[in-house]
């Protein structure tokens, strides 16, 4: 979406595989497999650097956003989910987190989806990486799938319940998605999930 927009792109992914659908989809850019805490480039590289859902997912969060704010000349965007109690990813979720394991669910509460969600946790995180506000606004983002049974496949292929489907098997996991998802069908039968994010624009 921003090469359409006239951007000249680059991208980091611990997946060499998503490295590579990146790179078939904007032949032009320059993507690599890497970790987010130790990027690639230079200092000043950049005018922007985006996070789209990323940053919570970091081990050490705050190297993560220095790294952001290092690479990048003007501006660094982090974007994470918000309401986490209102949440329909987050309550599609909730059915399997007793097939996690208690380690995995540690995990994921250190850097997982609404790692960063908790009030005031971004704010700090981004102040101790030097960064700036300038802007801060919550997008409703609602998502909507045709089908039950494309909301499973979205749901299963995710990467936490990877963790899920290792402790507690691949039926059982895939039974706890079918609960979780039973509130959000509509009559039409597609899935609808209530869903916000955290836009933060910072100045680096």
């Amino acid at each position: 979406m921003a090469a359409q927009r006239g951007a000249v792109v680059a991208g980091i992914d611990a997946s060499a595989e998503l490295v590579e659908i990146a790179a078939a989809r904007v032949p032009d850019g320059e993507f690599r497999a890497g970790d987010m805490e130790a990027l690639p480039w230079n200092s000043d590289t950049f005018d922007v650097v985006t996070g789209f859902s990323a940053f919570q997912f970091a081990d050490d969060k705050l190297r993560a956003l220095r790294e952001a704010g290092r690479v990048a000349r003007s501006l660094v965007a982090v974007v994470i989910p918000a309401r986490a109690a209102e949440s329909g990813v987050a309550a599609v979720f909730k059915p399997a987190f007793p097939l996690f394991g208690e380690q995995a669910v540690a995990s994921l509460k250190q850097s997982g989806i609404f790692a960063l969600s908790e009030p005031g946790l971004l704010d700090r995180t981004v102040a101790a990486a030097g960064l700036t506000p300038i802007s801060d606004d919550e997008v409703d983002c609602t998502v909507v799938f045709d089908d039950v049974a494309s909301a499973e496949r979205a749901f299963m292929g995710a990467g936490p319940m990877q963790l899920a489907i290792g402790v507690s098997g691949e039926a059982a996991v895939a039974d706890a998605v079918r609960v979780g998802l039973e509130p959000h069908v509509t009559r039409d039968g597609t899935v609808v999930l209530d869903s916000w994010f955290r836009a933060l624009l910072a100045s680096s």
